[in-house]
């Protein structure tokens, strides 16, 4: 059975993040693990004096209290799950021991954006991990996937297939009648003349992957332009609530020559993004 590993950085728990966790755990079947991850820097450091060492008794103290009016909220709403608690800098460690391979992690944005904890593990993360905000979903967790089978570096589209088989187990795709797959169409100034011809190529491309793992062409949506604002566009347009992209591995050359939609859609607080990780 799946275990959601779910990380809490601020020590705060709203309503909506319950509804979230609750759908999550239905649509998934999974059992709950949550880390409450609170560190103070000032635990990295080993003090002598009678003053320091009672400064930093008073910090544990208030660390306590912090910690407890949040694990009786989540005892209540979710009382067979359990709460891991987590003082080191980094909550990598304390995930990946006690989590299996496949197991999703769930990352909850603080009110002031994602910790450098939540960075650093994203930015190796090899795993499937939900990125989800404070706010509340509008249609019960409404997904897209978003695919773009043209990367020299996936010749195979695994990483569109991860994404394919996230949205069927997420939702039917034989139940649904609205797009589930989302391409984004973008023509480069330079290459403007040539709009028709690209336009007709990227659709191709995207059919033929859809006539792959079996979706059917009506469920592909295409939009145009750049593709973090076309995507903010859609979600917003669309009450999307979720959006799932693959990801790989790039090197820092990569990153600088292309950028990343993913890094880009990252920093927009209110996004909820699922990001499946392709070895």
């Amino acid at each position: 059975m799946t275990t959601l590993h779910i990380v809490l950085s601020d020590l705060e728990v709203t309503h909506a993040i319950f509804t979230k966790v609750s759908l999550l755990q239905k649509r998934l079947s999974a059992d709950i693990v949550w880390y409450l991850h609170h560190h103070q820097r000032f635990f990295d450091r080993h003090y002598f004096s009678n003053e320091l060492a009672a400064i930093s008794s008073n910090l544990q103290a208030n660390h306590s209290d912090k910690i407890s009016p949040v694990k009786t909220k989540i005892n209540k709403h979710f009382p067979e799950s359990k709460i891991t608690i987590c003082q080191d800098k980094y909550w990598a460690n304390n995930v990946n021991d006690n989590a299996a391979t496949k197991d999703p992690r769930v990352i909850i944005r603080s009110a002031s954006g994602l910790t450098s904890a939540d960075h650093q593990y994203i930015s190796r993360n090899k795993h499937t991990v939900f990125i989800l905000s404070q706010q509340k979903w509008l249609a019960e967790g409404k997904a897209i996937g978003a695919i773009d089978p043209f990367h020299a570096d996936d010749s195979d589209n695994k990483s569109d297939v991860k994404v394919f088989n996230f949205i069927r187990q997420w939702t039917s795709v034989t139940e649904k009648k609205e797009p589930c797959l989302l391409h984004v169409i973008h023509i480069p100034p330079l290459a403007i003349e040539y709009e028709k011809q690209i336009e007709t190529l990227h659709k191709e491309q995207v059919y033929r992957f859809a006539k792959k793992v079996k979706c059917p062409i009506d469920l592909v949506s295409f939009i145009r332009g750049t593709p973090e604002q076309a995507l903010l566009t859609y979600i917003n347009d669309n009450n999307i609530d979720v959006i799932a992209l693959g990801c790989r591995e790039h090197s820092l050359f990569d990153k600088w020559l292309n950028g990343s939609t993913i890094s880009a859609l990252i920093t927009h607080q209110n996004i909820d993004l699922v990001l499946l990780n392709t070895p």
